[in-house]
């Protein structure tokens, strides 16, 4: 199967859209990291900016993502020399024609950071930094930071320094809807692949996101042997791998909301924001999550303990309250009125039974 320069990843048409955090998931080996670097390293080299290239952990960076950051992409940039230099990329224009030594100076394009590193980044400033690549951040393995959303937001700060010329490129393959990017934020994308949309703006347009297939990319790969192979024999990595497809989306456990449920409480978690939790008596109790909250309940919970007020009760996984939830859950007595409400949730589940 022959592939096309057109083909693959081009970041033009979600700049376009003028936000400041831009999620790109497409699926693996269409070229959005490649393309994130050439446009990057571009800027750099015609306008003087820099970027920082960001991974999860300082494992990640020295795992390769650093010395071998400009193998796929040297070629684009035959006329320049560059060198890594600790955490930092150099570049400089090659020899002019006769000269024996390249005596043009070095300049900084960009700097290899790991965000669990950052709390030590936070006095040092990057005043010419005008990008962020953060790669795989959603993880094969699914292991996200603690606190994660929050670390990222300070280091965005200490990059930007409120002065809105960094933008963000968060390139990641349809791994786990589930994220506590997507919860922290309440964006919902279910709307978004209903209608098939490759593009759309949230948070009043600070959030981009991109479903990323180009020229029918996922098309071909389909076709190839590889492809029909998996299609035939492995859809579920099919669905993933090449329709882009979240790994965990899934309708299982998810109805319409049902305005005669009775209110039980709300519960407020510490990244994944604040639930409505609902209830249905038949022969058995249900449970019934959803974002609808009431605003004043009688009985209003929260696993964060810097939540707690005179109004908000801290719980424990000992807690009568969690350990009915979690035993409804794991008997599928849970119902969720959308598939992101159901996905953000899972997040919860997860860290309750890890506390």
């Amino acid at each position: 199967m022959e592939f096309l320069e057109e083909d693959y990843y081009s970041l033009h048409r979600i700049l376009s859209y003028n936000a400041v955090w831009n999620f790109i998931i497409g699926a693996r080996g269409l070229g959005k990291t490649y393309d994130a670097k050439k446009h990057v390293l571009r800027d750099a080299i015609k306008n003087g900016s820099q970027f920082i290239y960001l991974r999860r952990t300082d494992v990640e960076i020295k795992g390769g993502a650093k010395e071998k950051w400009l193998d796929d992409i040297i070629h684009e940039f035959k006329d320049f020399e560059f060198r890594i230099n600790g955490n930092a990329l150099d570049w400089r224009r090659g020899k002019y024609r006769g000269e024996k030594d390249n005596n043009n100076p070095w300049e900084t394009a960009g700097y290899f950071l790991a965000l669990s590193q950052s709390g030590g980044k936070k006095s040092i400033p990057y005043p010419k930094v005008r990008w962020i690549v953060f790669d795989e951040v959603f993880p094969d393995n699914l292991r996200f930071l603690s606190n994660e959303v929050t670390l990222f937001e300070e280091f965005y700060n200490t990059v930007d320094r409120t002065h809105d010329h960094t933008r963000v490129l968060f390139l990641s393959n349809a791994v786990i809807q589930a994220n506590p990017y997507f919860s922290k934020f309440r964006i919902d994308i279910n709307e978004q692949q209903g209608k098939h949309q490759q593009f759309r703006t949230y948070c009043d347009g600070f959030i981009g996101i991109e479903f990323a297939d180009y020229a029918g990319f996922s098309a071909k790969v389909e076709k190839s042997r590889y492809g029909k192979f998996l299609r035939k024999y492995d859809p579920d990595y099919a669905d993933y791998a090449i329709s882009n497809r979240f790994l965990d989306d899934i309708n299982g456990l998810v109805e319409p909301f049902d305005p005669k449920l009775g209110y039980m409480f709300t519960l407020e978690t510490e990244d994944s924001g604040t639930f409505g939790v609902w209830s249905k008596i038949e022969s058995s109790m249900t449970y019934h999550i959803s974002r609808r909250v009431k605003k004043h309940s009688q009985y209003h919970y929260t696993i964060d303990y810097k939540k707690v007020n005179e109004n908000v009760i801290y719980l424990k996984k000992s807690d009568n309250v969690v350990a009915n939830l979690l035993s409804a859950y794991r008997t599928g007595e849970v119902r969720f009125d959308t598939r992101q409400c159901k996905a953000d949730f899972i997040q919860v589940v997860g860290s309750l039974i890890g506390k």
